[in-house]
């Protein structure tokens, strides 16, 4: 190699090569890394942008007036067992005072 009419030492050679070595080891590092984020960024704004519209879809088929009713209605069967529950913590509650009275009269 002859560089403004000069030849190029063996060291000079050695260290040439071994910049031109790692310049191109980091170009093809970041090449690597440019072509793995490309898939991952073009999934992420594709998901993203599928979820807001499917959440989007989601609100407005839920908000309608005409369905408040319906999506406000209990189910019976919870109705009921809410009720056999309430009127057992009410006896519980009557027992545990009728015990205490008891307790205290005797003490």
């Amino acid at each position: 190699m002859s560089v403004e009419g000069s030849q190029l030492t063996a060291r000079e050679e050695m260290e040439t090569n071994l910049i031109r070595s790692l310049i191109t080891s980091y170009f093809n590092i970041v090449r690597q890394s440019i072509q793995d984020l490309i898939p991952k960024a073009i999934m992420h704004l594709l998901v993203n942008h599928t979820c807001q519209h499917v959440q989007n879809r989601l609100v407005s088929s839920l908000y309608k007036p005409e369905l408040f009713a319906n999506l406000l209605n209990e189910d019976e069967a919870l109705v009921a067992e809410r009720t056999r529950v309430k009127a057992l913590l009410d006896a519980y509650k009557d027992a545990f005072k009728t015990l205490s009275d008891v307790n205290l009269k005797s003490s």
